[in-house]
């Protein structure tokens, strides 16, 4: 007799249903709860045929396997370190337990599958579940007062999970999510690097908190030119947002029109004035690039920012702002893909000096020779189509190697 294909398909799928059924059946008829056998695991395999032939030692959250041995047909609950799976009586056989590995993170690691057994026997078997360690991109805003909530991003932030700061003193975390940490820093913080540390692994920081290296201006030791924009001063309860670092600067004032030079909306650092400056010292430490680094600084904007950027130069020692010169500047406009900038407290940004690519009059420009640069300038002024009324808040203008 010859038989197609299809017909053989068709007896084996058959003969697989037969063999189901019986073994259904026998569970069912069989009330006994005392005589479970002697129930072992073999092995554990993944359900994808692709890797159906490799053996596992542990598994991904929420991954599908296949748990292979022998008197496993009583077994009731499925336990992945303190987490319950879920499991499915038809596939539930004496022969394997098909599950998935609960989504849920382990409280409680014990790298174990915990079996229990219908007269409440149990029986462990070694075996991980993979939880990714916890990633730490970036920071709001680099600086934030002590007592203050500072938010952290990146992944696999779970409980129970600890926030330290250089100084090993340990954060309060306020709100705990996969992707953001809320954390008050604690009282006497000092600068250097956060470590989020869950029982999965630790992440350290590559970014600095309060990274006060290459300060230009800081408006509490150092400070820009004394009839440009007003400092807001904390203690006497001045300015319109609360700080992040003690003293800043503020860019205010209503209907500012285009290509409006206001001493109150620039922010001049000029290294020669005697109150303020540092002498002839160069901004950018020896050897940088103008490839690697960039301008960052802390900015808090409680109202709609649209239309005029902010212009951002440096200039050498007694060139006073060195605009004229022409030297290359950048103008940043932060609502140029949105319309409009408004941010939720301060942030930290940064803008890479490869952006620092026109003069004065929108002619290509190139910075070289960072060594000459000792003064720098902040300033809210250029092209627009209507009045705006403005508040910018700045602090801890700095150059840092991207």
């Amino acid at each position: 007799m010859k038989c197609s294909n299809k017909n053989l398909l068709l007896w084996a799928l058959l003969i697989l249903a037969t063999g189901f059924l019986a073994n259904s059946c026998s569970k069912d008829d069989d009330t006994s709860t005392d005589d479970i056998g002697n129930p072992r695991v073999l092995y554990i395999r993944s359900t994808n045929p692709d890797a159906a032939d490799s053996l596992l030692v542990g598994a991904f959250m929420g991954s599908l396997i296949a748990i292979v041995g022998e008197d496993l047909g009583h077994t009731v609950e499925v336990w992945f370190n303190d987490q319950k799976a879920s499991l499915t009586p038809t596939y539930v056989t004496d022969r394997t337990i098909i599950v998935s590995v609960p989504s849920s993170v382990p409280t409680e690691v014990t790298n174990k599958i915990r079996f229990v057994f219908s007269n409440g026997e149990e029986m462990f078997y070694d075996f991980s579940v993979n939880v990714p360690g916890p990633v730490l991109n970036s920071i709001k805003s680099e600086y934030v007062e002590d007592g203050d909530v500072a938010i952290l991003y990146g992944d696999f932030f779970f409980e129970p999970t600890t926030v330290t700061f250089t100084d090993g003193k340990e954060a309060e975390i306020v709100v705990l999510d996969k992707t953001e940490l809320q954390v008050r820093v604690p009282d006497g913080a000092e600068m250097g690097k956060i470590t989020v540390r869950t029982n999965f692994g630790t992440a350290t920081s590559e970014f600095l908190f309060r990274d006060n290296r290459n300060l230009i201006v800081d408006f509490d030791n150092w400070a820009h030119r004394s009839w440009n924009s007003p400092i807001a001063h904390v203690d006497a309860g001045e300015g319109r947002v609360p700080p992040c670092s003690g003293n800043y600067t503020y860019f205010e004032m209503d209907g500012v029109g285009a290509w409006q030079w206001v001493n109150e909306l620039n922010m001049m650092y000029v290294a020669e004035d005697a109150q303020t400056g540092r002498g002839n010292v160069p901004i950018f430490p020896g050897g940088a690039s103008p490839k690697e680094w960039g301008i960052r600084f802390e900015i808090n904007v409680p109202v709609e920012w649209r239309e005029i950027p902010l212009e951002m130069f440096f200039a050498p020692y007694g060139a006073d702002h060195g605009r004229d010169i022409p030297v290359p500047l950048t103008r940043w406009r932060p609502w140029e893909d949105t319309g409009v900038y408004q941010t939720d407290g301060w942030v930290t940004v940064t803008i890479p000096l490869s952006e620092f690519n026109e003069d004065k009059d929108g002619n290509p420009a190139e910075l070289s020779d960072l060594s000459q640069y000792t003064n720098c300038t902040i300033m809210y002024f250029g092209a627009a189509d209507n009045a705006n009324d403005i508040y910018i808040a700045i602090d801890n203008v700095r150059v840092v190697r991207l």
